[in-house]
């Protein structure tokens, strides 16, 4: 789970870049970007990974649909945990 969610910030992570470059782009041609990558949701992508306990990291590939969609899932498991533990203490919960 915990991969699942690096992967996922290293997923978004990747698709920006860290210093902007040297012809600035504005807002309006980054959101452009932005829609046609979304706009290709076959494109595999592939993240490295790095192991406990080994030097070697693990590369994943997945569509950007299914980065996606294991993003969401990530973050619906999440709410499910902060719900429970947020219940009524008589709940059983």
């Amino acid at each position: 789970m915990i991969t699942a969610l690096l992967a996922a910030g290293f997923l978004l992570a990747a698709d920006s870049p860290a210093t902007p470059p040297a012809d600035a782009v504005t807002a309006r041609d980054a959101k452009a970007a932005a829609a046609q990558a979304a706009s290709k949701p076959d494109q595999m992508v592939c993240v490295k990974t790095e192991v406990l306990g080994t030097r070697f990291p693990k590369t994943e590939c997945r569509t950007r649909a299914e980065w996606r969609q294991l993003t969401q899932d990530s973050k619906d498991v999440l709410d499910g945990i902060q719900r429970s533990r947020s219940g009524n203490p008589g709940s059983g919960g």
